[in-house]
């Protein structure tokens, strides 16, 4: 599926057929921004040619959209320069299948062209294409500005997934410390697993970005160098904030093993204030269980004996309570 929109003589335009986009690619308009969207069936055979033909575009740089490799990079050829990069589309079940939620972002950009490729649907890109129908003299001043948008897009999802992260290790503590349970293990492990996903893709993009903060690469005016220079900084802080979140799922660890040990500790002294308590009650029946004439019979008779014996044990048992209650112990 591909849309564009152009610009001829001041006016905007917008198309959705790619034979017709690239007899407007021929008319060389004064910029034109076309995104592609690849469904199972790749390119069709119009959006191969006017890839191809029209603008232009390397069969290299077609393979690496056809078939995503899901690390960085930024080529740079004869008309244009090609990159990929990766972001964060999160899907409903994303802790236990985060890989599905990565997206690669393939563009191609020039001095009077931008086009995206990407083989999902991203909310983010509907939206930066609606504002542009909207206000093209706005968000299509430039292709510089225009790129800006994108990648800040981009980048800004990781940004959006840490937060989304925080809130549930937020919640996931208050569980722990409330009451601790297996699934609240699975869940600490699922985090750890997506944050080293999050790494894994975050740390290589700063290179991708890099080739746009300088001032003589051949796509981005020298005005808007600055701006690229913030995406780039802001790779390097989310790195660093990736960095912290490690730490923090391994002190949520820490929370929920010291908690599980704690509970531990309080069912094994409850068990043991048991045995020792019952203990004295133990001894005292075994005496008098044995099958022999104790002298207690001759001072309480046989009746007598019995209630001595439950007496004793009660006894006991009472004086080890008022012992480990004043020992604090319970």
């Amino acid at each position: 599926m591909i849309k564009a929109i152009y610009s001829f003589n001041g006016e905007f335009h917008t198309e959705n057929d790619a034979a017709a986009i690239a007899e407007i690619v021929n008319k060389k308009p004064k910029f034109i921004w076309a995104d592609i969207f690849l469904d199972n069936s790749g390119l069709s055979h119009e959006e191969t040619v006017l890839l191809t033909e029209a603008f232009k575009f390397h069969e290299l740089s077609l393979e690496d959209c056809l078939f995503p490799q899901y690390y960085p990079k930024m080529e740079e050829f004869e008309n244009y320069v090609f990159g990929a990069v990766h972001g964060i589309q999160l899907k409903p079940n994303y802790l236990q299948e985060f890989d599905e939620s990565i997206y690669e972002l393939n563009i191609f950009a020039g001095k009077d062209f931008i086009v995206t490729v990407h083989t999902e649907e991203l909310f983010f890109i509907e939206t930066i294409y609606e504002k542009a129908k909207a206000r093209p003299q706005i968000e299509l001043k430039s292709n510089s500005n225009l790129m800006y948008n994108i990648f800040n897009k981009v980048v800004s999802s990781y940004e959006f997934t840490m937060e989304k992260i925080d809130d549930k290790m937020d919640a996931l503590e208050d569980a722990i410390l409330e009451e601790p349970e297996k699934k609240h293990m699975e869940e600490i492990l699922d985090i750890k697993k997506v944050i080293l996903a999050i790494k894994k893709i975050a740390e290589s993009q700063q290179a991708a970005y890099l080739y746009f903060t300088r001032s003589n690469n051949s796509v981005v005016a020298k005005e808007y160098t600055a701006y690229f220079r913030d995406i780039f900084f802001q790779c390097a802080r989310i790195s660093q904030s990736i960095a912290m979140r490690s730490q923090m799922v391994v002190g949520l660890l820490e929370v929920y093993m010291s908690n599980v040990t704690l509970k531990l500790t309080e069912v094994m002294k409850f068990l043991t204030i048991i045995a020792t308590v019952i203990m004295p009650a133990l001894l005292i029946s075994g005496y008098f269980g044995m099958n022999v004439t104790f002298p207690e019979y001759s001072l309480f008779g046989e009746a007598g004996s019995w209630f001595f014996a439950v007496a004793l044990m009660l006894v006991a048992i009472l004086a080890l309570l008022v012992y480990f209650k004043k020992k604090k112990w319970f």
